[in-house]
């Protein structure tokens, strides 16, 4: 495994740890204090569900073109 890959998935369980936190505080409701926190909480969960689309586009370029990853 390439060290790119290494940190590729390094990134992409991280994102996965964090995002299971968030969504099971959404699920479970008593620790969501109010609606605003809630929104928060999805739009958390929304960011991370576009850092890890980017994160494997990235992946997928550097496969095919190491050398065009900019």
């Amino acid at each position: 495994m390439s060290d790119a890959n290494s940190v590729m998935s390094y990134l992409d369980n991280k994102i996965d740890e964090h995002r299971e936190m968030m969504t099971r505080a959404v699920v479970k409701g008593g620790q969501v204090k109010d609606y605003a926190e809630y929104q928060r909480l999805c739009g958390v969960v929304q960011g991370l569900d576009f850092v890890k689309q980017t994160i494997a586009d990235l992946a997928k370029r550097l496969e095919t073109d190491p050398d065009d990853a900019d």
